[in-house]
């Protein structure tokens, strides 16, 4: 683990995740990709914001549990024992990398709240001379 003191991303951290951004709704089932049919997308992450963000131990917490479930930010915050600010920023974060995507869904009390997913699969680094390219499988 890179140990980094987090500062969030820059706000000029930028993704070319047209394809994962494109979708709308969290899968009705978590995917498997080893045994899925089904096409990949691979897009190109910006990697110093990649880095920065996996480096951090709430975006690590917060991405392990939106791999088992859709799930709304004060949901997280208390699973996570995280105060609400801290894993709003993180959201935010992840969301604009391209790694999650939220969606709105009414709740059986009549109350609208955003959830959260992960939209990718994994991520492969690769060193090269030109730096490091870090491609995501969605």
């Amino acid at each position: 683990m890179i140990a980094a003191g987090y500062t969030g991303c820059r706000s000029d951290c930028t993704t070319t995740m047209s394809a994962i951004e494109s979708k709308s709704e969290p899968p009705a089932s978590l995917p498997d990709s080893r045994h899925s049919t089904e096409a990949h997308t691979t897009e190109s992450i910006d990697a110093e914001c990649f880095l920065e963000l996996i480096s951090d131990t709430y975006a690590q917490k917060i991405l392990t549990a939106l791999a088992n479930r859709p799930t709304a930010a004060a949901t997280l915050a208390e699973e996570l024992d995280a105060s609400r600010p801290t894993v709003y920023l993180r959201l935010n974060s992840l969301e604009s990398a391209g790694l999650i995507k939220s969606t709105v869904a009414l709740d059986a009390d009549g109350r609208h709240r955003k959830r959260f997913h992960v939209v990718v699969d994994s991520a492969n680094l690769t060193f090269n001379s030109s730096g490091i390219e870090i491609t995501a499988l969605s």
